[in-house]
């Protein structure tokens, strides 16, 4: 196939290239010199289908945001009982979701994954399953759940950075006007809930470094995120991270018999496995497999969002200006940047 550098000459030769692409688009041009109408109809439907892809893309990340947004509060639940600590809890989530994963994957995907994909794959665990998590739990055991929002705040922007660096991704003035505005607002919110900052500088770094390791998931691995569906690529990550922690692990686990837990830190420990790992991460690949990483990421700010409104909820928490104020910001600045460029 013969690659055009400036424009095409054919609609043939134009619609060679497209089909790798879309079929749709493809077929539409792929006629030499003439526009195959029935296939243009067929474009316009696979517009629509587009559209409903990018819309359910955002649903799921938005989803996968709030599952996450109640990680922290659990997480010092679970941690409670003396018996938990931060590793066992990491250990907890990748396990535990390996299993969930691996125990549907019969029922909903059966593909093998290619040999020139599983190094990709061991570095996709490795930042999003072991490094991330492992060191985002283990920092909220010496700081607090207010600095872990602030540090969790990063993400995005360090996300951005990544892919303008090595995707080449535009950077415009309304995608850095929506990280200052979500920036500023989640800061507005977390400031001013009038819980301050306190922690450990060691607890925060953790959280830091767990962050960034989440910015490289998010931006170096999109063509093996495309290649397979949700499921194959979280079973086998999970299993990696798995594997790579349970001998490290095995003193953790030898003093669980004689732990005993209360109701409150099973609930905790159960949803850190199911909601924050099992279902959080299905949802997140979905918007991972059709959004630009930076998007994603942006999806970060929400978080204390949730928190804010799960507080409200349960009478923990007041509704006040600056929360508002918070809000307005967040949303607008998420959607500069989630709106896509013409």
């Amino acid at each position: 196939m013969k690659t055009p550098e400036n424009k095409f000459t054919t609609y043939g030769e134009f619609g060679s290239l497209l089909q790798f692409s879309s079929p749709a688009i493809g077929n539409a041009f792929c006629p030499p010199n003439r526009i195959n109408i029935e296939s243009l109809i067929g474009l316009w439907y696979n517009g629509r289908s587009m559209r409903h892809y990018l819309l359910k893309a955002h649903i799921s990340t938005l989803g996968a945001v709030i599952l996450f947004g109640l990680m922290s509060p659990m997480c010092k639940l679970a941690m409670q009982n003396t018996a938990i600590d931060g590793l066992l809890l990491a250990f907890f989530r990748v396990s535990g979701a390996a299993l969930l994963f691996w125990l549907i994957s019969p029922f909903v995907a059966r593909e093998k994954i290619a040999r020139r994909d599983r190094i990709p794959l061991l570095g996709m665990s490795l930042c999003g399953m072991v490094i991330n998590q492992f060191l985002y739990v283990l920092g909220i055991q010496y700081t607090s759940p207010t600095n872990a929002c602030v540090v969790g705040t990063a993400t995005p922007v360090m996300t951005f950075i990544l892919a303008a660096l090595f995707l080449q991704h535009r950077v415009t003035w309304r995608r850095v006007s929506g990280f200052l505005l979500a920036s500023i607002g989640a800061l507005v919110l977390i400031t001013g809930s009038g819980g301050g900052l306190s922690g450990h500088p060691l607890g925060d770094m953790l959280c830091l470094v767990s962050q960034f390791s989440a910015a490289c998931y998010f931006v170096f691995f999109g063509r093996v995120l495309r290649q397979y569906h949700p499921v194959t690529i979280m079973k086998w990550l999970f299993l990696i991270a798995t594997a790579l922690t349970v001998l490290p692990m095995a003193g953790h686990l030898s003093a669980l018999p004689a732990a005993t837990f209360r109701p409150q830190e099973l609930f905790a420990i159960a949803y850190v496995v199911i909601g924050g790992s099992f279902f959080s991460y299905l949802l997140l690949i979905v918007g991972q497999q059709h959004l630009p990483p930076p998007t994603v990421a942006a999806y970060n700010y929400v978080q204390p969002i949730i928190a804010a409104i799960v507080g409200i909820t349960l009478g923990l928490d007041l509704l006040t200006w600056q929360k508002c104020l918070s809000l307005l910001l967040i949303a607008t600045g998420v959607l500069l940047i989630s709106k896509r460029t013409a």
